[in-house]
């Protein structure tokens, strides 16, 4: 009895760590640094200037001609190092590289690590 116990529960502790480590590996694949969301509002060869929205989750409902005139906007140009095609309009979501890549000017600027297209315009 006393053996059945103690292997049950260390069969449930065993069980409880590995739960844990599976959810620090699906955390892990997450692109580390800081999250920039919003529409683009110019394109160079090598940088884009995103309007950065506040409260990010409410990106998808703005349009460019709306972001322009909100003050809840932070625009920020992001060098980006892939050779994808973006264009002025569309809806993006940025993670941009920790420590020195950002700098925090008017506007600021910083180095993607990752961009996703979530809309076209």
């Amino acid at each position: 009895m006393k053996f059945t116990v103690q292997s049950t529960a260390l069969f449930l502790l065993f069980f409880i760590c590995l739960s844990g480590c599976s959810d620090n590996a699906e955390q892990s694949k997450k692109p580390a640094g800081y999250l920039v969301q919003g529409r683009i509002l110019e394109v160079k060869r090598d940088e884009i200037l995103i309007a950065n929205v506040i409260p990010r989750d409410t990106a998808l409902d703005y349009t460019t001609k709306e972001i322009l005139g909100s003050s809840d906007v932070q625009p920020i140009y992001v060098k980006v190092s892939d050779d994808q095609t973006y264009k002025k309009g569309q809806l993006v979501k940025a993670w941009l590289k920790k420590d020195k890549s950002v700098q925090y000017s008017v506007p600021a600027k910083g180095e993607a690590v990752e961009v996703n297209i979530l809309k076209q315009p």
